[in-house]
């Protein structure tokens, strides 16, 4: 491809090492290019508060895309550029679905997940641990907009999709260990919409964006980006749509693709 205008970097599997490290090179490599003109923007799943160390980091002060494209800051002040909330009545009522059916459910409210003792406790200890707050009813936390809704278990909760299509959700789909997560959105909402939503902004043609990704999330990015770049350890599903696929998150893989750009310009 061209030298891109707009680079857009995953973070987790991608960025990130296994150890949840930026490595010197692939640190390196991000500033190179954003010295030679290339702007270089993060979309993840993650949210802002976890998200924007790594941000600083790398020096990326630009509109943090988070939350699946679901919230936008700038991570110079932290100011709300763009939040897609649920629908209240839609999300309450995925809400006393799942607690019917007695399922783990947690809520995503304000920079932070939200749920019962018993649900933080079990789910609570990743590196989103800090982000956890603990209600004693779900069905009371709907004084502030809801970014997600998110049904955890062993398995893809099939029957709630049908019994819950009439509220026109979108549908996230994950995997953290062996832990199912079903994870009800605004519709629409997804790092490939986010991305292109933020490239028109900015007057950037789809042909001048590069994608690198890893996860199934990052597939519709990496497949509309004029050159989408999966990581070798990335889903399979990300990797047939990439224009190439370059070396792991361990293997410094996204620093070999933008030390290939710099030998560009």
């Amino acid at each position: 491809m061209n030298v891109p205008k707009l680079i857009a970097i995953d973070l987790d599997g991608t960025v990130l090492n296994s150890m949840g490290k930026i490595s010197h090179r692939t640190k390196a490599a991000i500033n190179s290019v954003r010295e030679r003109g290339m702007r270089v923007v993060i979309v993840t799943y993650r949210a802002y508060r976890s998200a924007k160390p790594h941000a600083a980091e790398l020096g990326l002060h630009v509109p943090l895309i988070c939350v699946n494209g679901a919230l936008v800051k700038d991570a110079s002040d932290d100011s709300v550029l763009e939040e897609f909330p649920l629908d209240r009545d839609a999300a309450r009522e995925a809400v006393d679905y799942g607690l019917d059916h007695g399922y783990d459910i947690c809520l995503y409210i304000g920079e932070h997940y939200v749920a019962t003792a018993d649900i933080v406790r079990k789910y609570g200890g990743g590196w989103e641990k800090h982000q956890w707050l603990t209600t004693p009813d779900l069905r009371k936390a709907f004084e502030h907009p809801t970014l997600m809704v998110r049904y955890f278990g062993d398995n893809r909760f099939e029957q709630a999709r049908l019994d819950l299509r009439h509220l026109d959700l979108e549908e996230v789909d994950d995997m953290i260990d062996d832990v199912f997560e079903l994870t009800f959105m605004h519709k629409g909402m997804s790092k490939h919409f986010a991305l292109e939503r933020f490239a028109a902004d900015l007057g950037i043609a789809r042909e001048d964006v590069m994608a690198i990704g890893d996860g199934a999330l990052d597939a519709g990015m990496v497949g509309w980006a004029g050159w989408g770049v999966a990581m070798a350890n990335g889903a399979q599903v990300t990797r047939d749509v990439a224009n190439e696929v370059t070396l792991s998150n361990d293997d410094d893989g996204v620093a070999v693709v933008l030390e290939r750009l710099l030998e560009k310009k």
